[in-house]
């Protein structure tokens, strides 16, 4: 009877969200040309833009999930202040931050000092002037903007300060 029932009635909205599914966990693209053959013969006469419809919408629908279920991504409504999680996620993904530009920092520096030493080297080992100057120009302009880069970090530390501040009186208001 239930074939019946989606016959009549054109609704492959659960063959659809499975097709979806199953095409997302097994890492395939999208194949939407599985709907002729799962839809029934008389589908394509009677009912079938909402046979197709349905099945379609569906398709997508249970890809989409699957990728959320992969990736972990869910959407949760959750009332403010009722869970401390979110302020507490926030935090650490602002000191991995805070890290990821005390590290960034320390490369740039490393670099601006590397090519300095590449400079001396090739001063040192006779290279003529009109090879060492054009070098230490470039360097005063790649210092430049090493130094540029430098305060641009500051600045975001300093930002980042105050988020965290920010996010410590919501964890502690929220506690409350």
């Amino acid at each position: 009877m239930a074939d019946f029932k989606k016959i009549y009635f054109g609704d492959y909205s659960k063959e659809g969200y499975d097709d979806g599914f199953k095409e997302s966990q097994n890492n395939r693209p999208k194949n939407k040309f599985k709907f002729f053959k799962v839809i029934h013969p008389i589908n394509y006469v009677w009912n079938f833009n909402n046979a197709y419809n349905s099945y379609m919408k569906n398709y997508d629908k249970g890809y989409l999930d699957s990728q959320r279920v992969e990736h972990n991504v869910y959407y949760k409504n959750k009332t403010k202040g009722a869970d401390m999680t979110s302020y507490e996620a926030q935090m650490q993904m602002l000191e991995n931050f805070d890290d990821n530009l005390k590290a960034l920092r320390e490369k740039i520096t490393e670099l601006r000092d590397k090519y300095k030493h590449q400079i001396d080297v090739m001063e040192s080992a006779g290279f003529f002037s009109n090879y060492i100057d054009p070098l230490r120009a470039k360097y005063a302009d790649f210092s430049q903007k090493i130094d540029d880069i430098d305060n641009l970090i500051q600045n975001h530390k300093q930002k980042i300060g105050l988020q965290k501040e920010t996010l410590i009186d919501l964890i502690n208001s929220a506690g409350e």
